[in-house]
């Protein structure tokens, strides 16, 4: 069977909004509330990669008032830990103690604002990158899987230690497992692109057994400087045609 996975890089303002507001769920913020209609129309899965801090807030600062409703939705909304702060290849040299750290202090706050059932089982590490120390620190807290990005096989690239033989598998639509972690690349980027060249290049993939695709929080905000009036229209029309062509929504675990 066809399925597809959603992921979401960038992720902190939606919950320091939530903090700060007077909402009475968590779908009654606006930009949560998008996921909230895409999983009601498409039986969407999606997981929120998110940062430890931004500013002068971080994720200890988060009300658990939503713990129950963030539980109760766990079957199709996950959080997991992407980096401690928004800053260039921020795990590129760090050694162990760092992205151990970084993460185990993520995973108990959502552990503790949102249960167990809601912290995902894999990730994608901010940039992609990390040293061999640092991927045994990801493997230590207990993470089973790594998306990244290895470009094309006319431009290819590396993500974390993945060598060129396993960027060459995963460019294919592999599924790489290497000392404990399975390795897979994300196929398509939708801020990058505009609504129609997302759906040509989803067309272009459309041969694959499995599909992976991402965007990032901060498009979703009118004051952001590249914002994206048409950010839910562009999800909507993707994840329309990925169900059009048979694709299932599922979550990366799923498939490890």
């Amino acid at each position: 069977m066809k399925t597809f996975c959603f992921t979401v890089d960038d992720n902190i303002r939606c919950l320091k909004e939530l903090n700060e507001g007077s909402f009475g769920s968590i779908f009654e913020h606006p930009y949560l509330g998008v996921y909230r209609r895409l999983h009601d129309k498409y039986d969407l899965k999606i997981q929120l990669n998110l940062f430890y801090e931004a500013g002068n807030f971080n994720l200890s600062h988060f009300t658990d008032k939503y713990r129950e409703e963030w539980a109760e939705n766990a079957d199709w909304l996950k959080l997991s830990f992407h980096a401690r702060a928004e800053k260039s290849r921020i795990y590129e040299n760090s050694g162990y103690a760092e992205v151990f750290d970084d993460l185990s202090r993520t995973n108990r706050e959502i552990i503790r604002f949102a249960t167990e059932s809601v912290l995902a089982k894999t990730t994608t590490l901010h940039y992609c990158s990390a040293t061999e120390d640092g991927i045994r620190a990801v493997r230590d807290n207990e993470i089973k899987g790594l998306f990244g990005l290895y470009g094309t096989a006319d431009e290819p690239r590396s993500s974390y230690t993945s060598d060129k033989s396993d960027g060459d598998k995963i460019r294919r639509g592999e599924i790489v497992i290497r000392d404990g972690i399975a390795y897979s690349g994300v196929d398509l980027v939708l801020n990058i692109y505009s609504k129609e060249e997302n759906l040509a290049r989803l067309e272009g993939l459309s041969g694959r057994e499995h599909i992976n695709i991402m965007i990032h929080e901060q498009y979703f905000y009118p004051d952001y400087p590249k914002y994206q009036s048409d950010f839910e229209e562009k999800l909507d029309v993707a994840f329309e045609l990925l169900t059009l062509k048979g694709a299932r929504s599922v979550f990366f675990e799923e498939r490890i």
